[in-house]
């Protein structure tokens, strides 16, 4: 049955028709036909008799054709007087929800009549079939702003209705209500919350059309790699909550799972401010599509104008920002018809993010979609890439201990050294580790499935630099001296390039002065880099450079002749412009970097004078030699091993490797002669060694 104020709005919606329907329309006879066909429903005191006066306007109506217009007249006077006695009927909840709501945003009655009409229509069967049955005959739309359903039913005058739905009319520039292209009118789903959601925790009704982020898992220290942006934008957000600012938009993106969104969840736990997610998901639990996406984003500035405390989050706005014309219709409540072109003024969407009341974090994937006329109304921008080791060992250390794994110290360092996966990868492998009552080799064996499919999986990690032992490096100037020397000095603009055979230790030596200068290493293979799409490639280096930038890292490029390739050899023009992208990076570098190459000869000439050091590094001396046979093996050297020549340190260390396995580590004349076969097996033992100019 129906509460009284659920019959009072009917009876208004009656008694508003009638004088504005013509006694001998079909929608007449049908009006009369379902007041008495829902006599039960609406029975209340004198209904009887208001039923019985439909019942005779049917029998008139099939017998003449038209309803006379005594009984039509009695019809309308019988539904407003049970208006009338119900007009002290006391507001249901929805209703009183509604009101709170209007409000806040300010609306006028004549807009919350029409807010509630659409609501009601959209949950409430006796009103959708009220409307239905009565109006639906003319095969149109039920509710246009073209038509005059709306304005009949809450007895508006034609200049009234059509100013509710302008642009600039506040419901449709609040979002609670949409008009597309062939002007049906939708009220907003999220509206169906006032009927159906528990009382809210306060006295802000309003806050029921809000959805909270839930807590971050990441720690402000997580963001340590881009320390100097980070503490930039929460400068700027702290500036803007307390001064009221409104077009504070702050973009933060990069490749997925890098920790946008939860970097905008520690901000406002740093800020002490609420954040409010914006079209996550439309009220059914579905994906909402982006007219749903932005009609929250203005319902939502609307409702937090005046809150001095709050944040918006818009992930991945590309989905709303990329495609202009399909926006545009949208930011003003007009939603676009499918396969349509629409077309309209960027104008509008640069208006909505330099008058936006609230400051808003939006997350992107691929903000170069985005039109560079919505991104310079971005107050900042933070590009957010995969963190240092030394950031991802903390997650993992974290994550262990949330999921309750037993691991120690080495195992995070291990795993944020091996795999180059994002904080995302390292929350999904330790919660299934869980699931599973996994232990360490469980974690590692789901990040390293994860690690093939996404390309995360690195090198084996290089010795620890603490083993290096820089008398088994030969190399052309003193190479202990120069790590001396710079890790005393202040210099951290300088650089380095290392070129010799392979397993002379180029890189081991690279990050032993990095360890020396307190730096991590960020190293970058060619085949990191280099992409087939033009274009890319020199993107991935600029890129680079960033990443060791923010890192404050020491930036190692192995196989760098792939990427500093001598200029006048070249055929296509991506070749030059890869070259001329590196040259202008190092010039400007402020950080240490170094290039390593087993092929000196092939850089581009222009390369070596923007190398501060050039270091060669050759095969070790006769003395040498002896000296890594005892550091590799215990044993004594054999006479015949200074004979070797074309040893490496790097041949030592395999030897021992396949030594261990056959199990002759203790044979000092099996072990010359492996290493004999090593160098024997080097096809470039006779190339000269060093820098050619």
């Amino acid at each position: 049955m129906l509460n009284a104020y659920e019959r009072r709005l009917i009876f208004f919606y009656l008694s508003n028709a009638v004088p504005r329907l013509h006694r001998r329309t079909v929608a007449a006879r049908r009006m009369a036909e379902w007041i008495f066909e829902h006599e039960i429903q609406l029975i209340c005191q004198s209904s009887l008799i208001t039923c019985d006066t439909a019942q005779d306007a049917i029998e008139y109506w099939w017998n003449k054709k038209e309803i006379p217009a005594l009984k039509w007249r009695h019809l309308g006077e019988a539904l407003w007087n049970e208006y009338t006695t119900t007009r002290k009927a006391r507001p249901d909840r929805t209703a009183q929800r509604l009101r709170q709501l209007g409000r806040a945003l300010r609306l006028s009655r004549t807009d919350t009549a029409i807010l509630e009409l659409l609501l009601r229509y959209s949950m409430e069967p006796i009103i959708e079939s009220m409307v239905d049955d009565v109006f639906n005959h003319r095969r149109t739309r039920t509710f246009n702003c073209r038509n005059s359903i709306l304005s009949c039913l809450l007895g508006l005058s034609a200049n009234t209705f059509f100013s509710r739905f302008a642009p600039d009319a506040p419901l449709v520039a609040s979002g609670l209500i949409s008009i597309d292209d062939d002007g049906d009118v939708k009220v907003m789903d999220r509206l169906m919350r006032l009927a159906w959601s528990p009382p809210p925790a306060g006295s802000d009704v309003w806050r029921m059309l809000l959805d909270e982020a839930s807590p971050g898992e990441l720690c402000w220290s997580d963001f340590d790699h881009v320390a100097d942006d980070r503490d930039h934008i929460e400068r700027i957000l702290k500036g803007a909550l307390r001064n009221g600012e409104t077009g504070v938009n702050v973009l933060i993106y990069g490749p997925p799972g890098t920790g946008k969104t939860e970097f905008c969840k520690t901000l406002a736990a740093r800020l002490d401010a609420s954040l409010y997610v914006v079209g996550e998901s439309d009220d059914h639990g579905g994906e909402p599509s982006r007219h749903e996406r932005l009609q929250e984003l203005r319902l939502v500035q609307r409702l937090l104008t005046k809150d001095r405390q709050s944040l918006l989050l818009f992930d991945e706005m590309e989905d709303l920002l990329s495609d202009e014309g399909g926006t545009v219709a949208a930011l003003f409540g007009f939603r676009r018809s499918p396969g349509r072109r629409a077309g309209g003024s960027k104008v509008f969407m640069n208006r909505l993010l330099e008058q936006t009341p609230v400051p808003t974090l939006w997350t992107s994937n691929a903000a170069p979609q985005t039109s560079p006329s919505l991104l310079r109304r971005m107050m900042f921008a933070l590009e957010l890439r995969q963190p240092p080791p030394r950031v991802r060992a903390r997650i993992w250390t974290r994550q262990f201990v949330h999921h309750g794994i037993e691991s120690d110290e080495e195992d995070a360092r291990t795993l944020a050294c091996e795999f180059d996966v994002t904080p995302g990868v390292a929350f999904g492998v330790t919660a299934a580790a869980r699931l599973g009552h996994g232990s360490i080799d469980d974690v590692r064996r789901g990040v390293r499935s994860l690690s093939r499919l996404l390309s995360s999986e690195t090198p084996p990690v290089q010795p620890a630099t603490k083993k290096f032992d820089p008398t088994l490096i030969h190399t052309d100037v003193d190479s202990v001296r120069l790590v001396e020397s710079l890790a005393g000095s202040n210099a951290r603009q300088f650089s380095l390039c290392l070129q010799g055979p392979p397993g002379t230790g180029k890189s081991v030596f690279v990050r032993h002065l990095a360890d020396r200068l307190g730096l991590e290493v960020v190293q970058k293979r060619a085949s990191d880099l280099m992409s087939p799409f033009v274009g890319e490639t020199e993107k991935e280096i600029a890129a680079a450079f960033a990443e060791a930038r923010n890192a404050a890292a020491f930036l190692l490029f192995d196989e760098a002749d792939s990427l500093l390739a001598d200029r006048r050899l070249a055929v296509r023009n991506w070749e030059v412009s890869q070259v001329n992208e590196m040259l202008t990076w190092m010039e400007s570098h402020p950080l240490p970097f170094a290039c390593t190459t087993n092929f000196g000869d092939r850089l581009d000439p222009a390369t070596l004078r923007r190398f501060t050091f050039k270091i060669a590094l050759n095969y070790l001396s006769p003395e040498q030699a002896t000296v890594a046979f005892r550091a590799y093996f215990g044993l004594a050297p054999p006479p015949e091993v200074a004979d070797i020549t074309a040893l490496t340190p790097g041949d030592f260390a395999v030897v021992r490797q396949k030594a261990e396995i056959l199990g002759c580590l203790n044979d000092p004349q099996v072990l010359v002669e492996m290493l004999r076969a090593e160098c024997e097996a080097k096809p470039d033992r006779t190339r000269p060694l060093g820098f050619q100019r």
